[in-house]
């Protein structure tokens, strides 16, 4: 008999989303409407291709002195203002489909097609939560006015594992040092999520109320911190309003264009990661008969769709005019796993029966 043959989802799990933390924290505070970006920074930026694209800014004055006698002469105290530029990254990805090749093959366009598009998104968001986590690290603060009982050295809030269920709670009185007083995301690995989620287990009616430590955080947990030796815990928090994400876009995918011969451009937005991205569409034909083996051995002359995906993107943190004497509104946090333990054996003290009868 021949081979029966079904559908199923054995594979499901071939290809599965991760935890994009960075990058989702970057896209929410792009929407904030008190954040750095604004409305016409996103508008001009989608359309700055081929040009360089910049923002003002003031400089911090450290020069400000109060007096304590009045004057006659009012002295001058002019700002120093300059111009920053945005650097975009391009990203680029793509794919083909062969319809013909579906007429003998138990697998169908649809999920070929699918399949090919998450396998490049989940790359995609991947790449891109890393150049996020990247930009964080770049500039995160130098400057901590209090650190508290905490050590600071390597520009890092470095927990010990003892201090793990208050260091939390004391990110907002830190920022708070450095006059950062707007609420808190919180960037994170999973050593991050394992503490929160024990803290969870001290709740309102529980021995002692911890959940303050993390609830009035917003959390983004991602999976591409890279792992470090001695830390079990790993994050960034990071004042709202500090991030910012940008697009643009090549030419011919914001004019929408087309050729008679296929060839088509346009802006369509990724599933899942919930961008928009430019797209360029054509059509071509050829000999495609060692694609399948001896499936395809008769495609010796037929048609193959091809779909490309590219964007220009640009992270963004607050402007920081002197970082080594200026706070930043990122603040870089670990927790040691020296001596980490979740529990220790109970030992009874005191004298046995047998013992105090001799």
């Amino acid at each position: 008999m021949q081979n029966l043959r079904a559908k199923s989802n054995l594979d499901k799990f071939e290809y599965r989303p991760s935890r994009y933390g960075a990058l989702d924290a970057f896209m929410s505070q792009s929407e904030d409407p008190t954040g750095i970006l604004t409305d016409e920074m996103k508008a001009k930026a989608r359309e700055s291709v081929g040009r360089t694209f910049e923002t003002p800014v003031i400089d911090y004055d450290k020069g400000i002195t109060i007096g304590s006698t009045r004057s006659l002469t009012i002295a001058d105290s002019e700002n120093t203002s300059r111009m920053v530029q945005i650097t975009f990254v391009p990203y680029a990805f793509g794919f083909t489909i062969v319809p013909s090749l579906y007429m003998n093959n138990e697998i169908g366009i649809q999920k070929d097609f699918e399949t090919k598009m998450m396998k490049y998104v989940y790359a995609f968001a991947k790449k891109l939560d890393e150049t996020a986590l990247a930009v964080l690290a770049a500039n995160k603060t130098k400057v901590l006015k209090n650190p508290l009982l905490y050590d600071f050295t390597g520009n890092n809030i470095n927990a010990k594992w003892t201090e793990r269920e208050n260091v939390f709670g004391d990110l907002e009185v830190m920022m708070g040092s450095n006059d950062f007083y707007n609420q808190l995301h919180i960037i994170g690995d999973p050593g991050v999520e394992s503490i929160m989620r024990k803290l969870q287990q001290h709740g309102l009616y529980n021995d002692v109320n911890k959940q303050n430590e993390f609830g009035t955080k917003i959390v983004h947990l991602t999976n591409n911190i890279a792992t470090t030796e001695g830390k079990y815990a790993q994050g960034y928090a990071v004042s709202a309003g500090s991030l910012g994400m940008l697009t643009r876009f090549e030419r011919e995918c914001l004019l929408g264009g087309s050729t008679p011969d296929g060839h088509e451009w346009g802006i369509a937005q990724l599933p899942m990661l919930n961008m928009e991205v430019g797209t360029y569409f054509y059509n071509s034909v050829g000999d495609f008969s060692a694609i399948a083996g001896a499936a395809s051995e008769d495609m010796v002359r037929v048609r193959k769709e091809h779909y490309g995906f590219a964007v220009d993107v640009a992270f963004i943190t607050a402007y920081n005019s002197d970082a080594d004497a200026l706070a930043s509104p990122i603040l870089a946090f670990n927790v040691s796993n020296e001596g980490a333990v979740y529990g220790k054996p109970v030992q009874i003290v005191g004298e046995t029966k047998a013992a105090a009868q001799a």
